[in-house]
């Protein structure tokens, strides 16, 4: 699972454009803007949010997985589109 800090339970929106972390230490606190909470992270703190998202509070979904497709199945497609 992929970390993004506008899905971590510690992560709160203090001002409008501002985002903070109450995990880390009184004094410590950082503070993020609003691009930079939807950016991976690498948080040994992060706790996924039953909430969700903490601005839109919409839940984690992961992508699907991306499937490969065969020499085959691009050859056939190939044809389809040849024929149109």
């Amino acid at each position: 699972m992929k970390q993004y800090c506008r899905y971590c339970a510690f992560c709160f929106q203090a001002d409008e454009d501002e985002f903070r972390c109450s995990d880390h230490p009184k004094g410590e606190e950082p503070h993020w803007t609003r691009k930079q909470i939807n950016r991976e992270n690498h948080c040994q703190n992060f706790a996924l949010s039953d909430l969700g998202d903490a601005e839109t509070e919409k839940p984690y979904r992961p992508r699907g997985q991306y499937q490969k497709k065969t020499s085959e199945e691009i050859a056939l497609k190939e044809r389809q589109v040849s024929f149109l």
